[in-house]
């Protein structure tokens, strides 16, 4: 276990990485990232600069579906995109050691396409991502959201972009993305965090994860929020507005749910075995929300206290309101809160 939990640099050689507490891109106007508290939780790594970033927006539109486009901060290439500012704009962001070319990113692009004419970004930031160790991709976030951020003030000062209508899908990591984005843009709509990336983040400071401050609306799904030193790579604790577990938020059925499997996947596929692949549970998150675009069922989830009452039966009404997870998740519709459901196993995951 001990050979694992280096892999995410947490406890072991976590001092000496870097002499300097801070660094500086202002040529890049986006000013100076410290290592001081809070933001002492990557390891001792800081973020890279946007040159070893790499940062790329490619815009899926109802008329460049088949074409995205790669478009750049200026207001030549934004007027040349497809992109038009009366539209909602989504941002789809991955995670760690995942890629602008994983077939979940096109997916959930195509499908919020089929729900509404909006205008969605792939953000890829695999440069970043594409870290030997976690840590050093976890501090990429950082960078990596003052990029987007700057995108996202370029479309509105350039493209006529309103910021209540921007909303931002994050798997992993990419969900503080989002969160720190949101920090920087006041009135962002809504992020949606699809098993918010745990190893550096849980019970940190909520300046450096997602939180319920970072949008008018903030919802996320949690599936693989075990322990640590189980491998869970989700954040258990409750970041949103509306937080759902499906399955109680751990193993999801289907998936292996022992330790030792998922470490033997790990050993089998090298670090490579933290990605979408071979991380089911934290992939399922990823795999609930497309579904949620096309299912012929609504994912209905009931309140729920804790995992305990839901595992007792105890969470089976909508006593004050329930909640959709998902695409259909709405501010108002219900008593914000933690909430729980049960999938199956298999797409669409409909519980019959």
């Amino acid at each position: 276990m001990k050979v694992v939990l280096a892999l995410f640099g947490v406890f072991f050689g976590a001092n000496g990485f870097l002499v300097t507490h801070q660094v500086c891109y202002n040529e890049y106007g986006i000013g100076c990232f410290s290592r001081d508290f809070p933001y002492d939780n990557a390891g001792g790594f800081l973020p890279e600069s946007p040159d070893d970033i790499q940062i790329r927006f490619i815009l899926y539109t109802r008329t460049s579906s088949h074409s995205p486009q790669i478009v750049a901060k200026d207001a030549i290439s934004i007027n040349q995109s497809y992109f038009q500012g009366n539209r909602r704009t989504i941002f789809v962001i991955h995670g760690y050691m995942s890629n602008a070319n994983n077939q979940w990113m096109s997916d959930v692009a195509l499908g919020l396409l089929r729900k509404e004419d909006a205008n969605v970004f792939i953000v890829d930031w695999a440069k970043g991502a594409h870290k030997l160790n976690y840590a050093h991709a976890a501090a990429n976030t950082r960078v990596t959201a003052a990029l987007l951020a700057q995108f996202i003030e370029a479309l509105h000062d350039n493209g006529g972009l309103h910021y209540p209508d921007v909303y931002m899908v994050g798997h992993s990591l990419g969900a503080h993305v989002a969160g720190y984005v949101g920090e920087r843009i006041q009135d962002i709509g809504r992020i949606t965090g699809l098993d918010p990336a745990g190893p550096l983040f849980e019970n940190g400071d909520p300046r450096t994860r997602l939180d319920p401050t970072d949008a008018t609306f903030v919802d996320a799904i949690h599936t693989d929020g075990d322990a640590l030193s189980d491998l869970g790579f989700g954040l258990e604790t409750p970041v949103g507005d509306f937080d759902f577990y499906p399955n109680g938020g751990m193993d999801q059925p289907g998936c292996p749910n022992q330790t030792s499997g998922k470490i033997v996947n790990i050993i089998a596929t090298g670090l490579g075995g933290l990605t979408e692949g071979v991380a089911c549970s934290h992939q399922r998150s990823v795999n609930l929300y497309i579904a949620s675009l096309d299912a012929p069922c609504s994912f209905t989830a009931y309140p729920c206290q804790s995992l305990v009452d839901y595992t007792a039966g105890r969470c089976t009404s909508c006593g004050s309101g329930c909640a959709i997870m998902g695409y259909g998740a709405q501010t108002g519709s219900s008593i914000h809160g933690v909430y729980y459901l049960t999938t199956s196993s298999t797409t669409p995951y409909c519980q019959n």
